[in-house]
This record gives C-alpha cells, sequence and structure tokens, in this order.
C-alpha cells in the first residue's frame, strides 16, 4: 500500500527524530516575545518542535496531512501530561478567524508541498498572520549533490521489542522541475518473515533562495531575511531560515 508517513514510517522517524535538536528549538524559541503570543506550525508532524513549546508554556497549534504523525503527536503530549491541539488539514485549505504572532515550518519541509500548491498555501499563511506576525521556514536549497539510487537500497533498519523495521529507497532527480524523487518502502519484519510493508513517494523540490524570495514577494512578504543556524541539526549541520513578515 502507499501512504504517506504510514504507522511503520512514522514509527522509525518518531525513534529517531522524536524532539527538535537544541539548537534548533533555541533559534525558534528566540521569536517567542511573550507568553501572550499565539504561534502555529503547520505540518507539524510528530510534534518535534511543537511539544517542547508546549513544555515552555507557549500558545502553540499545528496541522498536519498524516494521521499516524498526529497520533504519536498526541500520544507524546500526553505521556507529558500535555494536551497539543493538533489536526489534520493540508496548508492549501487551511482557513481560519485566527491570527497568529510566529508561523513555524521547520526542518524543510515546505519543500514537499508541489508546486502546484506553493502560492496558495503561502497566501493562506500571509493571511493568518497579525500585522507584525512573522513566518519563519526552511526549504531544501538547489545545488546539494544528489546520488540517485535506481534500485532498492536498504537505508536503515531499527529493531523495536514486537519487530524490526527495514526501511530502503530509490531516488532519481529531475533536473528540468528540480525534483528529487525519492520511493521509500518499510518492512515490518517478526520472526525473519515480512509480515507488511508500506511504500510512500517523497518528492522533494529543490529551490534556488532568490526565486524563492521572489515567490515570497509575490505572495505579500515584503520583509524578508535569511539566517543561518549553525550546528542547528547537530554538529556540523546548519540549515538557513526564512524570516518573512
Amino acid at each position: 500500500m502507499s501512504d504517506f508517513y504510514g504507522e511503520l514510517c512514522t514509527k522509525m522517524y518518531e525513534k529517531e527524530k522524536s524532539l527538535a535538536d537544541e539548537k534548533e528549538l533555541e533559534f525558534y524559541l528566540s521569536f517567542v516575545k511573550n507568553q501572550e503570543m499565539k504561534v502555529l506550525e503547520p505540518m507539524c508532524g510528530n510534534g518535534r518542535l511543537l511539544i517542547p513549546f508546549l513544555q515552555k508554556g507557549i500558545n502553540i497549534e499545528g496541522f498536519d496531512i498524516s494521521e499516524e504523525m498526529l497520533k504519536v503527536c498526541k500520544e507524546k503530549g500526553e505521556t507529558l501530561k500535555l494536551n497539543p491541539n493538533v489536526y489534520k488539514k493540508g496548508i492549501e485549505e487551511f482557513e481560519t478567524e485566527k491570527r497568529y504572532d510566529l508561523i513555524l515550518i521547520p526542518f524543510g519541509s515546505f519543500s514537499l508541498l508541489p508546486d502546484s500548491i506553493v502560492n496558495k498555501s503561502l497566501q493562506n499563511l500571509k493571511n493568518v498572520l497579525t500585522t507584525k506576525g512573522k513566518l519563519l521556514l526552511t526549504i531544501m536549497e538547489k545545488g546539494i549533490e544528489i546520488e540517485e539510487v535506481l534500485d532498492w537500497k536498504e537505508t536503515n533498519r531499527i529493531t523495536f521489542t514486537d519487530e524490526t523495521i527495514v526501511e530502503y529507497k530509490k531516488v532519481t532527480f529531475n533536473e528540468h522541475t528540480d525534483m528529487v524523487e525519492t520511493e521509500l518502502k518499510y518492512q515490518s519484519i517478526q520472526n525473519n518473515t515480512v509480515q507488511r510493508s508500506e511504500i510512500m513517494n517523497f518528492p522533494i523540490k529543490l529551490y534556488n533562495f532568490k526565486e524563492f524570495e521572489k515567490t515570497l514577494k509575490a505572495n505579500g512578504f515584503k520583509d524578508i531575511h535569511i539566517h543561518e543556524v549553525e550546528n542547528g541539526y547537530g554538529d556540523g549541520s546548519s540549515f538557513q531560515v526564512f524570516e518573512c513578515s
């Protein structure tokens, strides 16, 4: 079956990426000036950022298209005696009367959006920002080296109490559309037998930063800055964040 962040994928993701790294978290928290601010995290996934925000007493809510990811987020929150306000929704269909002081889309998640909904998604987010509100987002940058993998290749294996989950992937790059097309396969193995499988298509758009800045401006964002967060994903792994208002 094909699923976007299905049960096996989510279980493996949660094991390795349950909570944001300290440097990454510190950066986003630095934009929260007081406890009265309202924060939104579209594409919140398993709550790797949302849960630590809640632990700090910040008024944050989030949404995602993966029911499995949202389930993990809620369960993780309940374990910590928190009550995450998260729900299933896509950015392109997001509308609300609420207004937010800060909107976060970390970890390159915006690059998962197909070109056909990028403008609508940015417009929806701009529409729900307060007058002085900010959007912080990261994208995957064009120019990174892509290793194509044409046949299934095992890329990860994690053993849990009741099963071992194995991840395989295929990767191709379309230089005309700047799309990295990744096909992921997850298998649950019990007693040396494959019990179930999931297949997920994982397309990633690579952006030229200057071109993306033009896209932001075309959708109503006038003041744009780019921050470099050194070691944000761990030692030696930095990332850049667009600050938009």
